[in-house]
Formats: structure tokens, C-alpha cells, sequence
């Protein structure tokens, strides 16, 4: 399709949604935006520059609080460390992944503050991955649905903690998001360039880049190039670092299917752990927003003379006769086919997930992440859309109160005017409020989120005290063998400037063993009893045990 048949099929969609929106009189919250017309309608690139700098900003000032890198964090900064020097070991420690990589390689340069930039990186994702739901949401069902996708995201179990603590997630999440958005703006390149991005985070991406490959192949020529650079660069940064690394290039893979024991791996039914964790990260008005988009987008797209009849779904039962014109007030055929597409996407990124899991694979939260990033997106746009139908309920109530005796028609007519006006913000305050009702836990949640953060981040930063006590990295390692706590072994291979796989967790003289707080580790790998191995305690701080053979 050429630029200019497209230019102007952008703004012969602008020119409709915003004669409909005209018609509707203004009623209730801004009635969700064609589709058609996000080019007009999309933020430009100063704004986008700007959304982006906020976000770097915002990540490096939330450094000002404790903060620490976890396990799979410190692993990647290990790694990238080792890259640096030509010599990595990838044998022990979480499942390879590129992305994260390729930033902590460059940062390893600035030695110590390797793990604060990665924070900054990590952080700025998630906080980025808000601004993209808001879009996503703004693009379907006005502002306050952009508002309510960006809030359920952010209580959306997990999200904000695992960007805290250096996880990968939110990058994944704005990646996906903002390659949703591109290809709404006709971007097939800037699309499939975060697609790739997606894809270097997560291999459940992969179908959905590969799809997407494929239809730009085929649609763009001129991009093909490209497509077939990317595709080819994506086996080879997953695969080629861990035969390097390791000697077996699906070692990733081998380790996704050593899980813990919380893992719903090791549920009776995997793929039913699955889908009751998604649906528990997921916040109450979320759920229910999701099913009101799904159905009122259904119905949205229902041949015109079943709409005409009254069987639209939602829409027909909540109005009767009235159900043809309320939803094309409240959600445009093209909004209701980009609700499906999201929805569908991931319903099928979540069966992925399951199915991964009934194979043995760990089905961890953090896998989770898009398809409730999705939910939220779409759970956000529903609520939107019911509250742009509430107030247009509203609207024609107040215009069919009675007014005082004795005023004029024209009075009659302002008074009217002016009570009407009073719809869109009575129904985004009795919506937002039903919400925020609804959200109680969640935000408890995130108060104890934020409590582990920062005993985690008080945690790591005790430990370079605590190597001074043990006597220093030479003499540690002139001991014996380093031994830690299972969740801080990348922790003190960090410190200790070794491989992650030289740090052990079953000590045994000689050696010396760094022993984190009990309650931090798995089940299936309890702390060990600071005497273990035939070791003595020799110092403590904090929630650290040092025990040595020397």
C-alpha cells in the first residue's frame, strides 16, 4: 500500500470519527477515537522524546531509595561482565537472555555502578510500559481509558516490584505495547523492530514476531531486507552466547524446565495453575472491564440488521431499542476489532504459557506479565466504554428533568445545557470510585511489595561490609571455595568479581560461606546451618552469616 493512499485513508477515518463525535454532542468521557485517526491524533515525536526522557528521569531518581538488582538481575550483570572480558560462563544460574545483556556488557565499564544503571534501564521500561498502556488505552476508549489501562497495569501483581528489583518484564511490556501502537500508525518497520526487541526477552514472543515477519515481508517490499536481517540476528543472539557460554545452546531451554516447588509445574493440573495465577495478578476491574470490551466489541461488529434488532450484546440489553446508537457511540467498529486483536493475542500468549507448563517448563509469574499487561489494557477501555454510556444515561436525564415554573424557553434550554454538561464527570467520578473500591488489595499488595524491596536492596548493600569482615576478596578466595544461600549466589559472584558457577551452595571445607536471611530462599533450597560443612561463624551484620574454614 502506497503512503499516499494511506495518508488519506487515515484522514477520511479522522473526518468520520470526528463528525461522529460531533453528533454525540459531547456527551460523557471522550467517546474512544477511530482508530483511523491516531496519526492526527498521535503524540509527536518531541512528545514521545520527552515521554521517553521522563522515564529515564523518574528510574534514576527512584535510586534515592534502597534498591538492589535480584537474582536472575545480578546473573545478566555477571554475564555481561564476563562478555566484556571474553570469558563467559553461562553453565550456572538462570535461563539466557540477550537483551538484558546487551546493556549490562557496556555497563560493566563503570564498574560498581553497573547494577544501578541496570536498575535505571529496568525501571524505566516498566515506567515506559505505563505510558504505552495509557496510549493504548487513550487510542480506544478516550483519556479515562488510557488512565485505567496505565492503573491497572501498575497493580497488576508484581509488575511494579520485579521492575524495581531489575526484572526484564515492564521492558517487555512497553515493547509490546508500543509495537501494538506503531502498527496502529501504519509504523510496520518501527513494529517490528520492538517486536524484536520482545523477542530478545521472551521466546513466547516468538510467534507472534514471526507472524508478524511474515506479513511484513509480504506487504512491504522494501522492508524485507530488514525483516530477514532481524529474523536471522534472533537464533543467533539466543543461541550463541549460551554455545559459547556453556557448550550446549539449548541450555536455556534445559533450565526453564528445572523449576522450583512453587512452580505450577508441579501442580495436579499445570495449565489450571496457569490460568488461576494470571487471573489473581489480575485486578477486579480489569477482569470485569475485559468482558464488557470483549462483548460490546462483538456486538459492534454484528451485521447492521442484527444491531437494528436489538441483539448487540451488552449494548441491547442495557438499552433496549436504543443499542444500535449507543454503541456506536461508545465504541467505533475499529476500536472493537483492536480490543479483539489484543484480547486474542493474549488468550493465545497465555496458552502458550500453559502449555509450556504442562510440559514441565516453570510457568513462573514473571511469565505472565504480557497477557495481564493485555487485560489491563483491555479492562481499561471496557470500563471506559460503560462509563461513556453512563453518561449519556445521565445526560439524557438530565434533560428530561423538570424545570421550575415560569422559566423562559430559552433559560429552560441553558439550564438544561448546564445540567447535562454534569454527565461526563458524574459518571468518571461513580465509575472511578466503584474502581478504586475494587482495588483495596491490590494497592495492600503493593505496600508489601515495596517492603520486600527494600529489605532485599538493605540486604545486598551489607555486603561489601560484610566481605571487609570476612577479610576481603583475596582472602576469601585464598580460603577455599565461596559458598551462598541459594537466592544470593549471583549476589557474591558479583562482589567476589568470579563466575556465577564458582560460588556453590552446599558448603564444605575449606571455604566460606555467605549465608542470607532463611526466610529469602526457596523450599527446595533452604539455607544452610551456618556450621555446615564443618565451617564456624566469624562475623554477622544484618541479615548476613559469615562462616569460614580459616
Amino acid at each position: 500500500m502506497s503512503g499516499s493512499s494511506t495518508t488519506s485513508r487515515f484522514r477520511a477515518r479522522a473526518r468520520r470519527a470526528g463528525a461522529g463525535r460531533a453528533g454525540a454532542g459531547g456527551a460523557g468521557p471522550p467517546a474512544p477515537g477511530a482508530l483511523g485517526s491516531a496519526r492526527e491524533a498521535s503524540p509527536s515525536r518531541r512528545v514521545q522524546a520527552t515521554v521517553l526522557a521522563a522515564c529515564l528521569a523518574l528510574a534514576a531518581l527512584s535510586l534515592v531509595a534502597p534498591s538492589t538488582p535480584s537474582y536472575d538481575p545480578w546473573a545478566w550483570l555477571v554475564w555481561g561482565r564476563e562478555v566484556a572480558a571474553l570469558g563467559l560462563d553461562t553453565r550456572f544460574g538462570p535461563s539466557w537472555k540477550p537483551l538484558p545483556v546487551l546493556f549490562t556488557t557496556p555497563f560493566s565499564v563503570f564498574g560498581e555502578a553497573a547494577p544501578a544503571l541496570w536498575l535505571v534501564v529496568a525501571r524505566a521500561g516498566a515506567l515506559l510500559g505505563l505510558a504505552a498502556a495509557f496510549g493504548l488505552g487513550r487510542r480506544i476508549a478516550g483519556p479515562f481509558g488510557g488512565v485505567l489501562a496505565a492503573v491497572f497495569l501498575a497493580l497488576a501483581g508484581g509488575y511494579l516490584r520485579g521492575a524495581a528489583l531489575g526484572y526484564s518484564e515492564g521492558l517487555l511490556v512497553a515493547f509490546a505495547l508500543l509495537a501494538a501502537d506503531r502498527h496502529l500508525e501504519g509504523r510496520r518497520g518501527q513494529a517490528l523492530a520492538l517486536g524484536f526487541l520482545a523477542g530478545l526477552l521472551r521466546p513466547e514472543a516468538w510467534p507472534f514476531l514471526g507472524l508478524y515477519a511474515l506479513y511484513v515481508f509480504a506487504r512491504e517490499p522494501r522492508r524485507r531486507l530488514l525483516v530477514a536481517a532481524l529474523m536471522a540476528l534472533l537464533p543467533v543472539l539466543w543461541l550463541g552466547p549460551e554455545l559459547w557460554g556453556s557448550g550446549d545452546a539449548l541450555r536455556a531451554a534445559s533450565r526453564a524446565q528445572d523449576p522450583t516447588l512453587l512452580s505450577p509445574a508441579f501442580a495436579d493440573r499445570p495449565w489450571l495453575a496457569v490460568l488461576d495465577r494470571a487471573t489473581t495478578m489480575t485486578a477486579w476491574p480489569a477482569r470485569l472491564g475485559a468482558l464488557a470490551a470483549i462483548g460490546l466489541a462483538l456486538a459492534a461488529l454484528l451485521p447492521r440488521g442484527e444491531r437494528r434488532r436489538g441483539r448487540v450484546g451488552l449494548a441491547g440489553a442495557a438499552n433496549g431499542g436504543h443499542g444500535r446508537r449507543r454503541l456506536t457511540e461508545g465504541a467505533d467498529r475499529a476500536a472493537a476489532r483492536t480490543v479483539l486483536a489484543l484480547a486474542a493475542g493474549g488468550a493465545t500468549w497465555l496458552a502458550l504459557v500453559a502449555a509450556m507448563t504442562e510440559l514441565g517448563y516453570a510457568g513462573n509469574s514473571r511469565y505472565l506479565a504480557m497477557p495481564v499487561a493485555v487485560a489491563a489494557v483491555v479492562g481499561g477501555a471496557g470500563v471506559g466504554w460503560l462509563a461513556h454510556i453512563a453518561a449519556l444515561d445521565l445526560e439524557r436525564v438530565f434533560r428530561r428533568m423538570p424545570l421550575r415554573r415560569g422559566a423562559g424557553a430559552r433559560a429552560a434550554r441553558r439550564a438544561s445545557a448546564r445540567r447535562a454538561a454534569l454527565a461526563p464527570a458524574l459518571a468518571t467520578a461513580l465509575v472511578g470510585l466503584a474502581c478504586l473500591a475494587l482495588l483495596r488489595h491490590p494497592i495492600a499488595e503493593l505496600a508489601g511489595d515495596a517492603r520486600e524491596v527494600r529489605e532485599e536492596a538493605r540486604l545486598n548493600a551489607d555486603f561489601p561490609a560484610v566481605l571487609a569482615r570476612a577479610g576481603g576478596r583475596a582472602r576469601v578466595l585464598g580460603c577455599g571455595r565461596p559458598y551462598a544461600t541459594a537466592l544470593q549466589v549471583p549476589a557474591v559472584a558479583w562482589y567476589l568479581r568470579v563466575a556465577t558457577g564458582r560460588v556453590g551452595i552446599e558448603p564444605a571445607a575449606p571455604g566460606v560461606l555467605f549465608r542470607g536471611p532463611p526466610r529469602l530462599q526457596p523450599p527446595d533450597a533452604p539455607a544452610p546451618a551456618p556450621t555446615a560443612g564443618g565451617l564456624r561463624p566469624v562475623a554477622r551484620l544484618g541479615g548476613w552469616t559469615v562462616s569460614s574454614s580459616c
